[in-house]
């Protein structure tokens, strides 16, 4: 039995083929345990080279190189050429990984949403609970990413955010009108009288 493995340290690999890999030839030695096995410089099917060492290689545990081990990246379909990654790693870059996240957090904020329709509800209530001025901090962090934006970009979003508010404005109207039709006298009579007020100021302004 020590013959045969013995045997089996010593053979030579050279121009045989292990999965993806095509043995070139011996280039060294590594200590493993009590035995020292030799280490081959392989080339992998889509042409990279690499050292394995013999029983990793015979067994199977390194059937190619890192980049056909990995597979593409699973955002961009971009291979993963980088040896400093791990051969666990799917995305090809930073910004492959972070929008590989923003899906994972994605697909968990759905789940969410399934399993508890009003999860935003509950949050946002409990976040205004918890901070008085938690509205106005909201509002400044929406105008700051707005600002962010290129000015084309601006002009779209507050293009749709106006045409979101002025429907739900309309079926609000349309809905208290038909349910309370004295609690929408008294919503038309506090808006024509901030229009008023808005429309006293400006006037003024003007003249000035």
């Amino acid at each position: 039995m020590k013959l045969s493995k013995m045997a089996g340290i010593e053979r030579d690999y050279t121009d045989h083929y292990f999965y993806s890999l095509h043995v070139l030839r011996c280039v060294g030695r590594v200590q493993h345990g009590r035995n020292s096995v030799k280490v081959w410089l392989c080339r992998c099917i889509c042409g990279n080279t690499l050292e394995v060492d013999q029983g990793s290689l015979v067994k199977g545990h390194v059937p190619a190189c890192k980049t056909c081990r990995r597979g593409p990246c699973v955002i961009c379909g971009a291979p993963i050429i980088n040896d400093d990654w791990g051969v666990k790693r799917t995305t090809c870059s930073e910004l492959c990984q972070r929008e590989q996240l923003k899906a994972k957090h994605k697909r968990r904020y759905y789940k969410l949403i399934g399993i508890n329709p009003d999860h935003n509800k509950q949050r946002h209530s409990a976040r205004r609970a918890a901070d008085h001025i938690y509205e106005q901090k909201r509002y400044q962090l929406r105008l700051k990413r707005l600002h962010a934006l290129p000015a084309d970009q601006q002009q779209l979003i507050i293009q749709k955010q106006n045409e979101y508010s002025n429907v739900w404005r309309s079926a609000y109207v349309k809905k208290l009108k038909e349910s309370d039709y004295n609690a929408y006298l008294a919503y038309r009579k506090t808006l024509n009288a901030y229009f008023r007020n808005w429309y006293k100021k400006n006037k003024l302004k003007n003249n000035l």
